[in-house]
């Protein structure tokens, strides 16, 4: 009995080394897979890191080509205004336009007219303000 008994002990304990033993592999294989997830980290992220910065280097070449073109856009620009420039500075903008001094009607050129004038309009005029001065007047008494 006791043999057997301590027969059962050493399967029991064979058990026990076997499931220990399957569970430190599991655990070395979670291990393993930790690893593989590293290691997929890391390389996912180089590989973010290097499709970064091939877009910066478009991004900069994009920039300077813009810029290049925008440069040159100008200069053509600034040509095309120093042509206008020459040209303009090349063309008379003013005319001397003289007409001979025998087509002026000279007696026409300055006169003296003589109008005739409404002396009851001028005076319906000078009414208000004849009024006007008399009450100023008037006014300037009455203060002294």
């Amino acid at each position: 009995m006791l043999i057997n008994e301590l027969d059962g002990l050493t399967v029991d304990r064979n058990d026990l080394q076997e499931k220990v033993n399957e569970t430190a592999s599991n655990l070395g294989s979670c291990q393993h897979i930790t690893a593989k997830i590293d290691e997929w980290e890391r390389r996912t992220t180089e590989k973010v890191k290097q499709a970064a910065e091939l877009a910066e280097k478009q991004e900069r070449r994009a920039k300077k080509s813009v810029v290049e073109q925008d440069i040159a856009r100008l200069r053509q620009e600034i040509d095309q205004l120093k042509k206008d420039l020459t040209k303009l500075a090349q063309t008379p903008t003013i005319e001397l336009n003289m007409k001979q001094s025998d087509e002026i009607k000279w007696d026409h050129m300055i006169c003296v007219e003589e109008k005739s004038i409404n002396v009851d309009y001028q005076l319906h005029q000078l009414e208000p303000m004849g009024k006007y001065l008399s009450r100023i007047r008037n006014e300037s008494f009455k203060r002294t």
